[in-house]
């Protein structure tokens, strides 16, 4: 029986032929996007016969396998016994030392394409043309080739045989895989509550395809829970990858975990971990050529050897081994990681790679993107990270600096480009203060934004050490602003926001993502959905793109519910105009709160202002007190997170901001954590954009204010309750502070989570509901 592959040309090509280095000014966002309007543009130039886009497929029989091999061919003329076939490659490099560079790799491909449709059309004379265009004054270089269909026959029979001598590597992997995951038994000698109905469901859905929502609560092993069918699913499939998406680090060390459990029993796989480029690189602070990085120099040229050596050595490649292999080859760790993920089974990595439009992964989804499990852990995090995704700005004042690094610039299209965006931009002083919609951009501002960023590409080529910060940083943001134009509509706006003659923001901003979501899960074949709080699931299924036909999956906690003693103390308003008069009884609830044992708490608070305004009257607390900091990167978190031991004999209070660091994906398990004080309901502060989102939903739905405000808010509140009972063996206290926890809004969803509360309205009724708690 034969062995299928399926390829596409550029997958073909890319691999064999591609050299030289990771080069930002010439192989980059802005000009992959003006190198499709390049394209557009000389296209529609051309005669009438001349045929653009043109779809091509050809099945190969090559030793044991079938290979069907595919593409797109920029432009194709078609006569009797000629064929002509066109190769539109644009760049702001000189175009003879781009052509001499790469003209292997780009001679392949239209290789690739000539012999598919000369055999399609039975022609026998093949002429191919290299055309180059530069993206900056748009000059052209052409060069000629001449085939007879037979030497194309040959050539590509020989890039497939090469190819194969490496796939058949990743073949061998793949079966010893698929065997294992056939015999590969639950790692565990029990089940948790609801642990086996979760792998039930979530397996029908990753064999069968389709979408699962599902709500498990912590202790139900939902990574587990989700991995184990993902992974059982390849025997009996035809599944090939797995994309384990999360927001944290901690979800990644979950995943990770739960690979490494199942390799230890038995089944043999090959998973990777993305780090984050900012905290990989080797180069921080350098940008992405080799000019400035000498890992990106050579890096295709050493690509191929790195990958078919870490292959073979590795079945999992983390921070460290990656960063390890990186080094011994000379290569750009972070590119290198992303190329390696290509030929591992389970990828486990930031939503980002899958679901932002600037930086997916789009190689997983050109050839077979109906081979892909996707598992979105933390998925109530999900709409929020997928708005701002899609949401982009022009800060006006990083303009005018970038502007002013530019003022010995000598180089005239810099400068012509410089002076008509300074033109348009400066139109929006104009604005009053305050924030504006903008009802459409003007066609002369998006074509000096267009030019402006070829314009710098090119000049950050030819100008290398003396290319200011500034300008980096302006040309990185301003291209993300152009290209998210791309999917402006009905469920986004874009509005000023000024505040004096020099300082603006011009904002793209997403108000409904959910479009965007599903656009993406539609990649995969099967997507499950999940988190420890999807409450209410109606917005959660609305908000990421679902439907009613979706099945939802809800299922209790495994924790005995006596274990938590949940107050919820009605009589306190915290709102904004109420803090003042009552931050002296909300601080006498907490000192109440960590009286009735000695051990480690938390206390949530709205905002670092509230943090200010309540911490004098916490001065005489009873206990350690520790601050949380403003920005505190990963080292000051696990510092902070080190102080509260297991077994203490001392109390130690952490005083924390409600949704942020140490919100959610905190695990401090027995003794680290007995108890939780939550002041406020968690409310997104109120702005222009949250008001923003409320109009929109409205409109929609007319649950506007809940679904901008209460919704995310009582999300943050789950989530810090949810830190306290961590395993069965857990107990610990948790009180609510605020009066509008009673009400008919927040009440409806209490009921959904939690049964069991009491209700306080004195320090004396917390003192008496604590002491029975921790005497039982």
């Amino acid at each position: 029986m034969n062995k299928e592959l399926r390829l596409s040309v550029h997958e073909l090509v890319d691999f064999l032929f591609r050299t030289g280095d990771i080069d930002n000014r010439i192989f980059n966002a802005e000009t992959m996007k003006e190198g499709s309007n390049i394209h557009s543009w000389f296209q529609s130039l051309q005669k009438q016969d001349y045929i653009s886009e043109y779809q091509v497929f050809e099945k190969f029989k090559i030793d044991d396998y079938e290979i069907s091999l595919e593409g797109r061919a920029d432009g194709v003329i078609i006569e009797k016994d000629n064929l002509f076939i066109d190769e539109i490659k644009s760049t702001i490099a000189d175009l003879e030392e781009f052509f001499e560079e790469h003209k292997k790799w780009h001679l392949a491909q239209a290789i690739c394409y000539g012999f598919i449709i000369a055999k399609e059309k039975n022609i026998d004379s093949v002429n191919i043309r290299l055309t180059y265009i530069n993206q900056v004054d748009r000059s052209i270089l052409k060069k000629d080739f001449s085939f007879s269909r037979d030497k194309l026959e040959k050539e590509v029979e020989s890039y497939l045989k090469d190819y194969i001598s490496f796939y058949e590597q990743i073949e061998k992997h793949i079966e010893k895989r698929n065997l294992s995951a056939q015999n590969i038994k639950f790692p565990f000698s029990e089940y948790r509550n609801g642990q086996k109905e979760m792998i039930k469901y979530s397996y029908g859905v990753i064999k069968n395809g389709g979408i699962l929502f599902c709500e498990a609560p912590t202790g139900i092993g939902k990574t587990m829970s989700t991995i184990y069918p993902a992974i059982k699913s390849f025997a009996s499939t035809n599944n090939d990858k797995i994309f384990y998406l999360t927001a944290k680090n901690s979800g990644k060390e979950s995943a990770y975990k739960a690979v490494n459990i199942l390799k230890d029993n038995g089944m043999i796989l090959k998973s990777i971990v993305l780090t984050a480029k900012d905290k990989i690189c080797f180069c921080k602070g350098k940008a992405c050529n080799p000019d400035e990085c000498i890992f990106a120099k050579g890096y295709y040229s050493k690509i191929k050897d790195a990958i078919a050596y870490a292959f073979n050595k590795y079945d999992v490649l983390n921070y460290d081994s990656i960063s390890t292999i990186a080094s011994s080859f000379g290569i750009c760790p972070f590119e290198f990681q992303l190329d390696m993920s290509l030929y591992f089974d389970i990828i486990v990595c930031d939503y980002n790679y899958f679901f932002d439009p600037i930086v997916y992964l789009k190689r997983f989804f050109e050839t077979n993107p109906f081979k892909v499990v996707a598992l979105i852990d933390e998925a109530h995090n999900l709409i929020n990270r997928a708005q701002g995704m899609y949401s982009g700005k022009i800060d006006y004042a990083l303009f005018l600096k970038a502007k002013k690094s530019l003022s010995k610039c000598e180089d005239k299209t810099m400068k012509r480009a410089l002076k008509s965006l300074t033109k348009q931009l400066k139109l929006f002083e104009e604005y009053e203060d305050g924030e504006t919609l903008i009802a459409r951009l003007e066609q002369k501002l998006l074509n000096s934004i267009e030019n402006f960023l070829i314009a710098s590409s090119s000049y950050r080529k030819k100008t290398k050490d003396t290319v200011s910060e500034e300008l980096k940083d302006f040309s990185m943001e301003l291209n993300r602003f152009y290209r998210l134009l791309d999917f402006y509509n009905d469920s986004s706006v874009i509005y000023i926001a000024k505040n004096g003659k020099n300082n603006y923001l011009l904002n793209l901003f997403c108000l409904d993502p959910s479009r965007f979501i599903m656009q993406s899960l539609h990649q995969a074949k099967s997507k499950i959905i999940f988190s420890a709080t999807l409450t209410p699931i109606d917005y959660y299924i609305e908000g990421i793109g679902g439907n009613e036909s979706n099945p939802v999956l809800s299922l209790k906690s495994p924790f005995n519910i006596n274990n938590l003693c949940l107050m919820v103390a009605p009589n306190i308003s915290t709102r904004y105009k109420n803090r003042k008069d009552t931050l002296k009884t909300v601080a006498e609830y907490i000192k109440e709160a960590i009286k009735g044992c000695v051990g480690n708490y938390f206390v949530y608070v709205p905002s670092y202002e509230y943090l200010d305004m309540i911490l004098p009257y916490l001065s005489d607390i009873d206990g350690d007190l520790i601050v949380q900091e403003k920005d505190m990167n990963d080292y000051q978190r696990d510092e902070f997170l080190s102080k509260f031991l297991d077994k203490p004999t001392k109390t130690t209070i952490g005083l924390v901001i409600l949704g942020g660091a140490f919100g959610e994906g905190v695990d401090l398990v027995s003794e680290r954590l007995i108890g939780v004080v939550i002041v406020g309901v968690g409310l997104p502060q109120i702005c222009y954009e949250r008001n923003l989102i409320k109009d929109y939903f409205n409109e929609k739905n007319k649950m506007g204010y809940k679904f901008s405000y209460i919704y995310p808010g009582i999300n943050k509140i789950m989530q810090a309750v949810g830190r306290v009972i961590r395993s069965e063996t857990d107990r610990g206290i948790a009180l609510l502070i605020d009066d509008r926890y009673l009400t008919s809004d927040y009440n409806s969803l209490f009921h959904q989570k939690w049964k069991n509360y009491h209700v306080v309205t004195s320090s004396k009724d917390i003192n008496k509901i604590i002491d029975n708690f921790w005497k039982d």
